[in-house]
């Protein structure tokens, strides 16, 4: 199961996998993302939600080891679905959940009671599954700092701007333009000050693969961890906007090594290349060479 803290991988994509494809389903695991959501909810057509989660739980069950994080998005929590969704999912056993359309504390909540429920069934350990939770309306990005704390089962906030776009009554478009650019800043600073993920949302555009280079980009500079994904061909983009290039990498060892002498020698500060270098700085480089190590790129 998924850990909050320290994590052996990144999860630096979120590829959205429909449920009930099974041609699709056995090939996500070679389609090189961090994290695979196997869905559930808007992938899936209502006919088909029942055999989508007996898929979902085949495919999980007959996976080995666990290089990818897999999650499962399941329908509402006020939907007809929910219920069959979390007892299927709960025996699939993936990494975490992805609750869709959350938009208060209370609503996490409610999905936390039931979930402990769906456990104790299953005789797992309580708080053993975790949670994203997908935002996809303006009530939920005013509540995102408080449903950022709802639960310890919490590990990320996801932003769905084509919900939110549409719930306040503009077309869907680029993420970095209008309001929706302000709601990824509000998410951010709701996520990461609870210590948690934040997963930017989705390119619509498939073919675009410039403009999803500059979301990807700008979401990384934005302070979001990862983003979804759509499309197979999406996730190397997203990885080279979350993975620090050759030379931030080489920045970052240099100002370790200025930090170094800088310490030897009793001083508090230091200047590299005219920049002034303190220890908040000297962290934040320690990250970057911990997110290539985890890239494999150290």
């Amino acid at each position: 199961m998924t850990q909050t803290g320290p994590r052996p991988n990144l999860r630096r994509s979120f590829l959205f996998v429909p449920g009930s494809e099974e041609r699709k389903l056995a090939k996500a695991p070679a389609l090189g993302a961090d994290a695979v959501i196997l869905d559930l909810e808007d992938g899936v057509a209502p006919a088909r939600k029942g055999e989508a989660r007996t898929l979902i739980r085949a495919f999980l069950q007959a996976q080995n080891g666990r290089a990818i994080e897999w999650l499962i998005r399941v329908n509402g929590f006020h939907t007809p679905y929910f219920e069959a969704d979390l007892e299927a999912s709960v025996r699939a056993g993936p990494d975490a959940l992805v609750i869709p359309k959350v938009d208060s504390p209370e609503l996490l909540q409610l999905v936390d009671g039931h979930l402990t429920g769906a456990e104790h069934a299953s005789a797992l350990p309580p708080g053993s599954l975790k949670l994203f939770a997908l935002i996809e309306s303006a009530r939920g990005i005013l509540n995102a700092p408080a449903i950022a704390t709802a639960t310890s089962r919490l590990v990320g906030l996801i932003l769905g701007h084509v919900d939110l776009s549409v719930d306040l009554g503009i077309r869907p478009g680029r993420a970095g333009e209008g309001i929706v650019q302000h709601a990824r800043c509000q998410l951010v600073m709701a996520a990461r000050a609870a210590g948690m993920d934040a997963v930017d949302t989705i390119c619509l555009n498939l073919q675009d693969h410039e403009g999803l280079r500059a979301e990807a980009t700008q979401a990384a500079a934005l302070g979001f961890t990862g983003k979804l994904a759509i499309h197979p061909a999406q996730v190397s983009i997203i990885h080279e906007a979350f993975t620090p290039s050759a030379e931030r990498v080489m920045w970052a060892e240099r100002v370790l090594e200025t930090w170094r002498q800088a310490e030897a020698e009793g001083r508090g500060v230091c200047t590299l290349d005219g920049d002034l270098i303190e220890r908040p700085v000297v962290e934040a480089e320690r990250r970057v060479l911990e997110q290539a190590r985890q890239a494999g790129k150290l």
